[in-house]
């Protein structure tokens, strides 16, 4: 790359083992794993191009309709997306039955794309971290996909999720425990799973910081700049915006959670690490119902929570 040395050299060097060895691991992942067959896909393949990776994001919504339909029809009513980034889960499931569709986030940006592309058939609200601007009793499903492990002050906002939920209504919930092997968020340049749980995020973010600028290491899509096709400047460097963008929540404080609110728990299914990337990882799929080991080998968590009728 042309900016490589110079952009290395305008931050502090790896030097600590740690940080030699999660980058030696990491180039290897990058440019070697898939020679021995263990990785399936070219690494990085998801995040190559915006076409791959929303390609792949909208494959996994149709997992999570048919997850959420198990246990509720959103025909005719009020359903709300906490945490819809730019609202293409809702557009997606509207295409199955019509209903009345909300999108909560808390980025601008994202709300501003999303009422640009569906503004016609759903409606769009910004949460703030406590609280949800929607009227109490109003909305008959709530569901979050992805969104529960970057809530700044998730007691508060699912304090409100109840709030607005009517009676009988359901809260369904999806998302990545801590200690699972993606629960860095950082597999678009850290392709190795659990490196989080070896490695500090200090050591992560700082080793991510030096692949985003290496010659080897292609940067995610959305790392780019839509009109000019170059990198932005380095997302690694700003150490609180990652601390503000991860709770670090695991199974066991989310099963605290939800044991201190009013809820009544309908269903909890762990979702076994695996998938098309590491094939050989279905091996593993039964640690995730072991006690203390489920922590490391759960990809995602599912829950669903109901608000008793009076």
């Amino acid at each position: 790359m042309e900016h490589d040395e110079a952009s290395l050299a305008s931050h502090a060097p790896l030097t600590s083992l740690a940080e030699k060895s999660c980058f030696a691991l990491s180039r290897f992942y990058l440019t070697r794993l898939q020679r021995f067959g263990i990785r399936h896909r070219a690494p990085g393949a998801r995040f190559e191009s915006s076409e791959t990776y929303d390609s792949e994001r909208v494959s996994k919504v149709e997992g999570l309709y048919a997850l959420f339909s198990q246990f509720c029809e959103l025909k005719h009513k009020t359903v709300l997306d906490l945490g819809c980034s730019t609202g293409y889960i809702l557009n997606d499931f509207q295409k199955h039955e019509p209903f009345i569709a909300i999108g909560a986030d808390n980025d601008p940006k994202k709300l501003s794309l999303a009422r640009a592309s569906y503004g016609n058939s759903i409606s769009f609200v910004q949460f703030t971290p406590t609280s949800i601007p929607l009227p109490d009793d109003s909305v008959d499903i709530i569901f979050t996909a992805d969104t529960v492990e970057h809530l700044s002050r998730p007691k508060e906002i699912f304090t409100d999720c109840y709030r607005i939920l009517r009676p009988g209504g359901l809260f369904l919930v999806h998302f990545h425990p801590w200690l699972g092997p993606w629960g860095s968020r950082l597999e678009g340049i850290i392709p190795l799973p659990w490196p989080h749980v070896v490695f500090s995020m200090d050591t992560l973010l700082k080793v991510a910081a030096h692949l985003y600028e290496s010659e080897f290491c292609a940067p995610a899509c959305y790392w780019l700049d839509e009109d000019t096709g170059k990198r932005r400047p380095n997302p690694y460097l700003d150490r609180e915006a990652w601390r503000e963008f991860l709770n670090h929540m695991t199974i066991r404080q989310f099963r605290r959670l939800i044991r201190a609110l009013p809820f009544q728990l309908v269903h909890f299914q762990p979702l076994g690490f695996g998938g098309k990337t590491y094939p050989l990882a279905r091996f593993l799929r039964g640690f995730a119902s072991v006690p203390v080991l489920n922590e490391f080998f759960v990809n995602a968590i599912f829950c669903v929570l109901q608000k008793p009728v009076r």
